[in-house]
């Protein structure tokens, strides 16, 4: 004989959200750490290397190598965090709506399902490349242009060896200065067609409109979950009748 069960009080679902809810706070913070670094390392370093004639412009191609990584752990943090803000997203665009809206909240609705599955079934929501190209967007390559400008600055400024062109400054060692020149101005090339190419806008998970939402959330690989049930839940889910009106123009 099965047992009726019955509905949990509304403080549990208030707990599951700020549970949630500290997740993505917790990782947005982390998110924050590299750029910061980022900016603080690079203005040390511009300085060091400007402020004396001594100081190689070596330095500053270290620093370019640097805010690499910076980029690549920045953009690493990022994919949990878009993990739990997609997950608070839907709690606050199809419960907390809903109640707001219509003053109760619905039993079996759509994105319940939804958010069992994904949290039986938890992947990230976003290409790596794409975060990339949109830390890439939002801070990285300034702060790279930045270094490029300095390093610019330093071979006209403090020219080393007695080279008279600017390229033949840009030598380190052995390596001659139209092999250095021809890296650095290639590697940035490919940075800007980097970013045009996958930093296109794309809503972050905390402005993600219901639809966008659980696509993302149902782009599950197929070991992760049955084909079958993710159709059903994409259909019942973008065919839901009490759907908030939606505007892609307002997407940013």
């Amino acid at each position: 004989m099965n047992e009726q069960l019955a509905p949990p009080p509304i403080s549990a679902s208030v707990h599951i959200y700020r549970g949630l809810m500290d997740r993505a706070v917790s990782w947005r913070q982390r998110i924050d750490s590299p750029t910061n670094w980022a900016i603080t390392t690079s203005g040390t370093v511009a300085s060091f290397v400007l402020s004396d004639a001594g100081h190689p412009h070596v330095v500053l191609l270290l620093m370019m190598v640097l805010m690499y990584a910076f980029l690549i752990i920045e953009a690493r943090r990022m994919r949990y965090y878009e993990l739990w803000a997609s997950w608070v997203r839907l709690l606050e665009t199809d419960y907390f709506a809903s109640i707001l809206r219509d003053g109760q909240a619905g039993i079996g609705q759509p994105w319940q399902q939804l958010i069992v599955h994904d949290f039986a079934n938890p992947h990230f929501k976003t290409p790596i490349v794409h975060l990339v190209a949109r830390r890439l967007r939002d801070n990285y390559l300034l702060l790279l242009l930045f270094l490029l400008a300095c390093w610019l600055v330093k071979l006209v400024i403090h020219p080393s060896g007695g080279a008279a062109g600017l390229v033949e400054r840009a030598s380190i060692g052995v390596i001659p200065g139209a092999a250095v020149f021809a890296a650095v101005l290639g590697s940035y090339v490919l940075l800007v067609l980097f970013t045009a190419l996958y930093g296109r806008r794309v809503p972050n998970a905390e402005l993600l409109p219901r639809e966008l939402l659980a696509e993302r959330m149902l782009a599950v690989p197929e070991r992760l979950g049955s084909y079958q049930l993710r159709a059903a839940l994409r259909e019942r889910f973008l065919s839901s009748e009490d759907d908030l009106p939606l505007r892609r123009d307002d997407w940013d």
